[in-house]
Parts: structure tokens; C-alpha cells; sequence
């Protein structure tokens, strides 16, 4: 420092002013931090009561059932109907067939599928929950702690706070994102099984097969989405510790 620097005053006042703005800065990156990983943790902990919606004759679906089962045991007389005219008209025993193989299959989902439904439902919940206290040790998404919230004591450069500051922003869209999905998936999981039983009348008719079928899978895919996003979350974990 030369004898000008001493003498000057603007030196000290611009010194003092830059290091309130390097404050001020890492004031907002970490506040930013600390914000994203508070809007995460509610999200998680909010997506312990969106894992296992329930999907009971006696939960929020009873008054839902009773008409999707009229309507798809109107929709499968119709539909019986048609593919015995075909059988009728093509006089052939596979499409007669397929009226036996399909009536036999509607009413086992008819029987069966709200029972097989939660099964389901609290088979992945199951997993989901395994995964998670063997892969993150906790055993509600509630209580996992996966970093914790920095204040300018803990962060004194600048470079470190700017870059927890743009993570802290990953960490919003990353919670938005997530709760989108189980939201999603909840609603996904209410409407597949209560349609289930009117997809499954088209199992009586040739052009119709599909129906059920794509809805089958599509309700496991969304039953058991919380396990694969469990499986890569807690893998993810593993090999960053």
C-alpha cells in the first residue's frame, strides 16, 4: 500500500463499501440456499400422505364406484351384443371365443379389482418405505436431512455462496417438479381405478381389448413410480457419500 492509499479517505470508504456489497451478496446466495432447501423439505414431507392414496371402497372412491360399475356393466351388455353379431356374421368360433374369454375377464375385474388395487398400491408404498430405510435410513421422507442451512458465518467466500445460491434455485424447481409428479400421481391413481371396470367391459369385444389393458399398465407404472424415484434418490446418496 503506498503513502496515498493512507492518506486518502475515499480508499477506506470504497473498501468498506465493497465488502458491504460481498456481504450483501452472500447474504442473498445463502438466503437463496436456505429458501430451496426449506421448499424442499415441506415437499417431501408432504409426499408421505400423497404415497398411498386410498382407493378403498370405503375411502374418498365410494361414492365413485357404484356408477363407474353401472356403467360398465351397461357398457359391457353392448358391447357383448356387438361381438356376438360378429361372431354371427363371420360364423367363425374365434370370435365367439373372445366373448367367453372376455365376459370371464370383466368379471373377475368386476370381482376383484378394488381388493387388488390397494394390494398393489400398499405393495409399492411397502417397497418405497424398504428402500427408503435401507438406502437414506430414515423412515419417512420427513425426516431425512440431507444438507443443512448455511449462514455468513459458516460461508465467508463469495465464489462457495454464489454457487450454493444457484443450487438453491435447482433445489425450488427440483421441489416444484417433484410435488408436480406425485400430485399427478395421485390424481392419476384415483381416475385408473375407478375407470378400471368400464376399460375392462371392451374385453368382450374385439376393438376394445386394448382399453383395459393399456389402463393396467399405465395404473402400475403410476403405482410404482415412488419406488424408482426412491431407488435413484437413495443411489444417488450412496455414491455421493
Amino acid at each position: 500500500m503506498n503513502w496515498w492509499d493512507v492518506i486518502n479517505p475515499f480508499t477506506n470508504l470504497g473498501n468498506a463499501a465493497a465488502g458491504v456489497v460481498a456481504d450483501g451478496w452472500t447474504m442473498g446466495m445463502l438466503g437463496l440456499w436456505n429458501a430451496g432447501l426449506w421448499l424442499l423439505k415441506l415437499v417431501l414431507g408432504i409426499e408421505d400422505f400423497f404415497l398411498t392414496p386410498d382407493l378403498s371402497e370405503r375411502g374418498p372412491m365410494r361414492g365413485v364406484y357404484p356408477y363407474t360399475f353401472w356403467v360398465a356393466g351397461a357398457l359391457v351388455l353392448m358391447l357383448l351384443m356387438i361381438q356376438l353379431g360378429v361372431a354371427a356374421f363371420r360364423r367363425d368360433g374365434e370370435s365367439l371365443a373372445r366373448v367367453l374369454i372376455g365376459a370371464g375377464q370383466f368379471v373377475m375385474v368386476w370381482v376383484a379389482w378394488v381388493g387388488y388395487a390397494v394390494v398393489v398400491l400398499a405393495a409399492a408404498s411397502g417397497l418405497t418405505r424398504g428402500l427408503m430405510t435401507s438406502l437414506l435410513h430414515v423412515d419417512s421422507m420427513d425426516a431425512w436431512q440431507p444438507w443443512s442451512a448455511f449462514d455468513v458465518a459458516d460461508i465467508t467466500d463469495g465464489t462457495m455462496a454464489t454457487v450454493l445460491g444457484l443450487l438453491g434455485l435447482f433445489l425450488v424447481f427440483a421441489a416444484i417438479g417433484h410435488l408436480l409428479v406425485m400430485l399427478a400421481r395421485g390424481a392419476s391413481l384415483l381416475v385408473l381405478s375407478a375407470t378400471a371396470p368400464i376399460s375392462a367391459a371392451g374385453l368382450v369385444w374385439e376393438g376394445g381389448r386394448s382399453w383395459f389393458w393399456k389402463s393396467f399398465r399405465w395404473f402400475h407404472a403410476a403405482a410404482f413410480t415412488p419406488v424408482v424415484m426412491m431407488l435413484m434418490l437413495g443411489l444417488g446418496v450412496q455414491i455421493t457419500s
